[in-house]
């Protein structure tokens, strides 16, 4: 195998790594003799870059022929997921979707270039681990292994299957945050803002997801290197992976919707048990106003012949008032009961 080494580009091992694919196994290359000269016989070459540099990408775009265009999108994130087909190789951006306890939603985009003899993976803040890549490689059929589609199936694979684990803490906590409202004795603001929160997570993640169903499509179309013939149910499969996520996404929104409805028909409920105890209380004292009213006008026969003795006073005018006052809280009782 000849090789040129690159070690004046490397820095970190673990932003810039490269490993040998064939049918025996993978090799990692040691940093000192990173090789982007041709792969072996039967296999191919993986360069996994994190945050490259524009001189670790111009190395690989002056050896592999990498269109400039595509080397440029590369170097610099914020792509929207994509397939391009350029002559020699495939450029394909997609993107995956972590939280952090009460954090933002983090987008991670991987960017790939796959040819006949490498893969280039150009990741921009995304710790995936390579163990687990190589991991996942060393399950796909033996036949298969040779390829660098194997390799781009199980990146792609790796990067679906992120959006399971997400989505299931969403539903989850939205599950909590739906039973809690409905068991607590009292509303708290908080809750409402969790809601927002997960509802946020929840519409920005699903557009995130939404493209990488169009891209898994175009690629199923794309044919070899990148996809043969005996490889589409393969990435058929991820593609089917990648739509569940989005449906289950988008029932995730709704839930979220769901909960603000309970919250304001909550909400709308304790406003409207507190006008209901409001209204027995003015209700009760109407009447009593009244009354007060009355005796309160001191017209002659009221004060020279009806209340002349203090038990007249204690029996017409307080005793009057308790009666009206009971008699107005039984017929509002009854009332609420109804």
């Amino acid at each position: 195998m000849t090789s040129q080494l690159i070690t004046p580009l490397i820095d970190d091992a673990e932003t810039f790594r490269a490993c040998i694919f064939d049918q025996a196994g993978t090799a990692w290359v040691e940093q000192e003799a990173v090789p982007t000269g041709h792969a072996p016989s039967g296999g191919f070459i993986w360069f996994d870059i994190t945050d490259p540099s524009a001189e670790q990408l111009g190395l690989l775009q002056h050896r592999f022929k990498l269109h400039p265009l595509a080397v440029e999108d590369a170097l610099h994130a914020h792509q929207r997921s994509k397939a391009e087909s350029y002559p020699g190789f495939e450029f394909v951006v997609v993107h995956s979707v972590s939280r952090s306890e009460q954090g933002p939603l983090g987008v991670h985009e991987l960017n790939l270039f796959i040819g006949e003899t490498f893969v280039i993976s150009v990741r921009h803040g995304h710790g995936f681990s390579t163990q687990d890549i190589l991991n996942r490689w060393e399950r796909v059929p033996e036949s298969w292994r040779s390829d660098p589609s194997s390799l781009f199936y199980v990146l792609l694979d790796a990067m679906v299957d992120e959006y399971a684990s997400f989505t299931d803490a969403l539903e989850d906590e939205l599950k909590a945050v739906r039973h809690q409202l409905i068991t607590a004795t009292h509303l708290d603001e908080h809750v409402v803002k969790h809601i927002f929160r997960l509802s946020e997570l929840a519409y920005a993640s699903h557009a995130v997801a939404f493209p990488l169903v169009d891209v898994l499509t175009t690629l199923l179309r794309v044919g070899p290197p990148v996809v043969s013939d005996n490889e589409i149910p393969y990435f058929r499969d991820i593609r089917d992976h990648a739509e569940h996520a989005v449906e289950r996404l988008n029932l995730v929104q709704q839930m979220a919707e769901r909960a603000f409805d309970i919250y304001h028909a909550l909400e709308a409920r304790s406003q409207a048990a507190v006008s209901k105890q409001l209204t027995q209380v003015a209700t009760v004292f109407l009447p009593l106003t009244l009354v007060t009213g009355f005796f309160g006008q001191n017209f002659g026969y009221l004060v020279n012949h009806l209340i002349v003795s203090p038990r007249a006073f204690w029996v017409f005018c307080v005793g009057g008032e308790l009666l009206v006052a009971l008699i107005t809280f039984l017929y509002v009782q009854r009332l609420g009961r109804r």
